[in-house]
């Protein structure tokens, strides 16, 4: 996008004061002593750290016919125990292909206690690139200690305006300041898409400022008087955030402002709605060169296609095709972990390099899928760790991961490609993230993105000794989504030692023999586990009595839920089910003294269940428990009860079996 303007550095006001003419809320090393010597921040005394002040400045710039903005950022951090040393090493990332963004004029010094200061050398600051189109600057602030205040500010420039950086007021640690001003020119409107608690400050005001219109662009090149919106918006003293099990991304719930360019109206008079229609946004993926046109276009997939033409079954089902098809590209083809919805090569040039992104591997089982008859389209989504998507505006930015959607016939399955254990119907759990935005015969929709169950089986057979020994046997099956972690596991080592790992970290003297493993190229059936084990220091001895907890290996013998309170939603990526059963024969000359009592809990709308069973019969007991997990999503209110019924399950899972001499 070019924009053939001017700036003309002269400014009249159309109001007394301008927003940007007010003194920043600090200036960069100078550190008032009240923060120097605060060793408790009265707000929230547990935090290691504080946001004493963080400020932003965006204006626009014009340089060689092409529209940027420039944006400055100051941030202020106080250190308050070793935990917060964390803060002080900071990155920042940039988009860096065909230079659009760059950083500079980066500065940080360190305050100790005493008000002496280090500088970072800029020798210290490295420049790293993340992938293709995006880089990093990387430092860490020099002589932290425990006290210590961190000053650091530094400058992007960007030539894009169609999206400006997002504004975060909240942070995982307490933020006293926020500030973030904002200088616009009239002929772009944006959209503000703002989350979190209402701004505490909130100043609009409108400046002049003339600007030079090139005459290449419809002016006159005279100065034309053009109004500047400036905004101002603050919040201050904001609870930090912490992040706890089972979110998306914390970006998903901190208070921020996003801003999406919505139309443009040049000096001239002509009026550009930037902001596409989900039609328009359609059509446009389908016919460009990275996306719809790589698997419409027999062009760009035909080496492919002939390659793996004859490994198709002819009148093989939907199901066939594909599990053929899946099979060929990950014998013949190296993902990696890039996420893009559009591809950087040619998909045959994926192939010949045998390599290809996530996106890439799953627009040739689009292709691939097609070509042998298949129905099946793209499904774009924004992974967990990218954020929700808003349906509300039609942003191609938001999405960075795309599926395919197959009918087999019977039903519809989502396929991603981006891990060869992920059976037909199971994108990475990352991928599940509610919802995703589905082009079907060039019409676009939304679609709820279906999350398949994961289901762990737990069989142990022991025999207790009078030393406290377990000895026996213990199988396992896998299926869903453990599975595809297990086989994962497998094919870095073979042996299982992380299995090994897992029972020596709760156990470190137990001791595995003939492990065996069971379907495991099969990513339809379910990974079966069996082995022989010996496991000493199972049972507590003390004088007459013995002390058993029988629950081992349950994922849930810790809670997962350790706030007493939480501020977002609780957001489990797909529904679970343990089962565990031990038979277990007593020590012979012991008798149960007393044993776990039994108990059921079914949480409200069946959103989850705990069963947990014990009998005796003769010298045997049987320990029979169940964990099912139905539901996904349980609101902020909901949250006390969540807690509740699992730290009920960590306390029943760590009861014990007492024994005593007979």
């Amino acid at each position: 996008m070019r924009f053939l303007f001017t700036f003309f550095l002269f400014t009249f006001s159309l109001s007394s004061i301008s927003l940007f003419s007010q003194r920043a809320p600090m200036k960069f090393g100078k550190i008032q002593s009240e923060d120097l010597q605060m060793t408790v921040y009265k707000s929230d005394t547990s935090a290691s750290a504080v946001i004493l002040g963080e400020y932003g400045e965006l204006e626009f710039f014009y340089l060689d016919d092409d529209v940027g903005y420039r944006f400055k950022k100051h941030v202020r951090i106080k250190i308050l125990d070793r935990t917060g040393f964390e803060e002080g090493d900071i990155a920042i990332t940039y988009y860096s292909k065909n230079r659009f963004e760059k950083i500079y004029n980066i500065k940080a010094r360190v305050f100790a206690p005493d008000g002496s200061s280090t500088d970072l050398n800029k020798n210290d600051i490295f420049d790293e690139q993340v992938n293709d189109y995006w880089s990093r600057k990387r430092f860490s602030c020099p002589n932290l200690q425990i006290g210590s205040v961190i000053d650091y500010k530094y400058e992007t420039e960007s030539k894009g305006i169609f999206q400006l950086p997002t504004w975060y007021f909240q942070s995982d640690i307490p933020v006293r300041w926020s500030e973030f001003r904002t200088e616009i020119p009239e002929w772009y409107n944006y959209t503000n898409i703002t989350q979190g608690r209402p701004l505490d400050i909130n100043e609009v005001d409108v400046q002049a400022r003339n600007f030079l219109i090139s005459s290449t662009f419809g002016g006159t090149g005279n100065l034309t008087s053009v109004k500047v919106n400036q905004t101002r918006m603050v919040m201050k003293d904001v609870p930090a955030m912490k992040e706890e099990s089972y979110v998306t991304t914390m970006h998903d719930y901190y208070a921020r402002i996003r801003f999406q360019l919505s139309s443009v109206f040049y000096p001239n008079g002509t009026y550009t709605d930037v902001t596409n229609t989900w039609n328009d946004l359609a059509i446009g993926l389908m016919e460009s060169g990275n996306f719809g046109l790589q698997f419409s276009k027999k062009r760009n997939y035909g080496d492919l296609w002939q390659a793996v033409e004859s490994m198709v079954p002819i009148d093989g089902t939907p199901t066939e095709k594909a599990a053929a098809i899946h099979n060929f590209l990950f014998s013949n083809i190296e993902v990696n972990n890039i996420r893009s919805i559009y591809t950087k090569d040619k998909l045959n040039d994926c192939f010949k390099q045998k390599s290809a992104r996530a996106s890439e591997m799953n627009l040739m089982m689009i292709a691939l899928l097609r070509e042998a008859g298949v129905e099946v389209n793209p499904v774009l989504i924004s992974t967990r760790s990218n954020g929700k998507p808003t349906p509300l505006y039609p942003l191609v930015n938001q999405f960075n991961h795309v599926l395919a959607l197959v009918n087999l016939g019977d039903k519809l399955a989502l396929i991603d490609a981006s891990n060869p254990f992920l059976p037909i119907g199971y994108p990475a759990i990352n991928s599940l993230n509610s919802i995703g935005w589905a082009i079907i015969g060039g019409r676009p929709q939304w679609i709820d993105l279906p999350a398949p169950s994961s289901k762990d089986i737990y069989f142990f057979k022991f025999a207790l000794d009078q030393e406290g020994v377990l000895n026996g046997n213990m199988s396992m099956s896998y299926s869903g989504y453990s599975a595809v972690n297990e086989r994962r596991y497998l094919k870095k080592n073979p042996s299982g030692d992380h299995l090994k790992k897992q029972i020596m970290e709760a156990f470190p003297d137990a001791v595995l023999d003939s492990m065996s493993f069971e379907n495991v190229p099969n990513i339809n059936q379910a990974l079966k586990v069996r082995a022989s084990c010996k496991i000493p220091g199972t049972a507590m001895m003390s004088g007459d009595f013995m002390y058993l907890t029988p629950a081992i290996l349950s994922s849930f013998n810790e809670s997962p839920f350790k706030l007493e309170s939480r501020q977002y939603p609780v957001d489990i990526p797909h529904p679970f089910n343990e089962k565990i059963i031990l038979n277990l024969e007593l020590p012979e000359g012991y008798i149960v003294e007393e044993l776990p009592e039994s108990v059921r809990m079914v949480m409200p709308g069946k959103s989850g269940s705990f069963d947990f069973r014990f009998s005796q019969n003769g010298s045997s007991l049987q320990m029979i428990c169940k964990l099912k997990i139905n539901r996904l999503r349980f609101e902020v209110e909901e949250y006390a009860a969540l807690r509740n019924f699992f730290s009920l399950v960590e306390e029943k899972l760590g009861e014990q079996v007492v024994l005593k001499k007979g």
